[in-house]
């Protein structure tokens, strides 16, 4: 023991020399060591069981026995128990250097790729892209996405699913593989052949798309999607891997609903009428469909404002708001403020009888609501495909005027069947 203390202090290695097992045991409990040189005849704890106890402690302590003769048996269950070498009684000290520098070397191996495992499993959290673990550490971390992963064989078929396409498609892993890919994917066969075709050009990434859950919802995703190949370059499958974006799309629709929405009145603002009307006006164009347009302004608006106020002023037009959504047809008809105390409306598929009425209820509906004078002069017209958009929207608003002119709260509908004559002549008042 003497000549091992001497040899590991002149090699300025910092050692500790006990003569019991109980003591090193206590000690190895308390502090950390990179090897442990013991004899298997100590006394106290028996060797083979201090060993066990040290090796449970620290799985990276370095082990040496010294020994003067050792049975098979005992030596393989030291192996066993985590013993790094043997040095058999008497030996050089050279063999003691060497054993020592060879299990100095082996700890200091572990520590090194401990530590680079630590930091690839740190990587792998952070990038998925760069996962290099085992496929069972993969399929673990697969399974803990949130994110669709899915993997296509040559017959298009689902080869494997991970757990986020389960919660994301509401199928279950086994009834999702051997299924074709086409279950999940809107546009079918159609579909799945252009996204095939992009893929001959190279991987599809960020791909943006529906796919169709277990109840059929669409479910908003973008996908990435590559093929897989093997070593000699053969094409073995096709991965993607699927974001679900709802969440992100709801966002977006939001932040544009407020760009083109008005703040007080909750309608749309002029800037999306003429984005909505030129593409009313073209789609009544293709398809021979009538559409007819509304405009209309607040009668007395400036006085009423002047004597309660503009806070009692935006509760008129918040009250426009209100009204103009009660008498129209949710997501076909729509609309706009199109400025100050202005207003219109545009109705697709609607003739002119029908705008009539629905002109007249909206005027009707702010009549009754009683304030103080104010009423709406409303300018009607239905769409003629000689037409183009600034006319039926400056002949709309002569329509408004006339209303305004002939007195106000009343409907000017203009009439396509009279040339030359004054926009205010052309009217009907209802």
């Amino acid at each position: 023991m003497e000549v091992v203390r001497q040899y590991l202090v002149e090699e300025s290695i910092d050692c500790e020399a006990l003569y019991s097992s109980r003591e090193a045991l206590d000690l190895l409990e308390w502090e950390r060591f990179s090897l442990l040189i013991m004899d298997l005849e100590l006394p106290g704890i028996p060797g083979l069981e201090l060993l066990r106890r040290a090796s449970a402690l620290d799985p990276d302590l370095g082990i040496l026995i010294t020994t003067a003769a050792m049975d098979v048996s005992s030596a393989i269950e030291a192996m066993r128990l985590g013993a790094y070498d043997f040095l058999f009684k008497p030996f050089h000290i050279s063999e003691l250097a060497f054993a020592v520098e060879k299990s100095l070397e082996r700890r200091r191996l572990l520590m090194e790729n401990r530590q680079y495992q630590l930091l690839l499993e740190e990587r792998v959290r952070e990038a998925t892209a760069e996962l290099r673990a085992t496929k069972e550490y993969l399929e673990n971390l697969l399974n803990s996405s949130v994110d669709s992963v899915l993997t296509i064989g040559l017959d298009y078929a689902i080869s494997y699913a991970n757990r986020g396409a389960e919660n994301m498609l509401g199928y279950t892993v086994s009834e999702l593989v051997g299924q074709s890919i086409t279950l999940v994917l809107p546009g079918g066969e159609g579909e799945l052949e252009g996204l095939s075709t992009e893929l001959d050009r190279g991987p599809i990434r960020n791909h943006e798309t529906t796919l169709l859950s277990r109840d059929g919802r669409p479910i908003p995703v973008t996908v990435s999607v590559s093929r897989v190949r093997g070593d000699s370059g053969m094409f073995l499958s096709t991965l993607a891997i699927c974001k679900d974006i709802t969440q992100q799309k709801q966002l977006e629709s939001e932040l544009k609903e407020m760009t083109i929405k008005d703040s007080l009145t909750d309608l749309y603002n002029q800037r999306h009428f003429y984005q909505r009307l030129e593409m009313e006006i073209e789609r009544a164009h293709r398809q021979g469909r009538p559409l007819s347009l509304l405009l209309f302004d607040v009668d007395r608006f400036k006085n009423y404002n002047d004597r309660y106020g503009h806070l009692a002023g935006d509760d008129v037009l918040r009250s426009i708001g209100e009204l103009v959504r009660e008498s129209t047809r949710d997501c076909v008809d729509s609309g706009f403020r199109y400025g100050g105390d202005e207003f219109t409306v545009i109705l697709p598929e609607t003739e002119e009888a029908q705008a009539r009425q629905v002109a007249e209820r909206i005027r009707a509906s702010f009549e009754a609501r009683h304030f103080d004078g104010c009423a709406l002069s409303v300018g009607l017209i239905t769409f003629n495909k000689e037409m183009n958009i600034q006319a039926f929207i400056r002949l709309a608003d002569e329509m408004m005027y006339g209303a305004k002119r002939s007195g106000g709260n009343r409907v000017w509908v203009y009439d396509h069947t009279k040339e030359n004559v004054s926009a205010e002549r052309s009217g009907v008042i209802l």
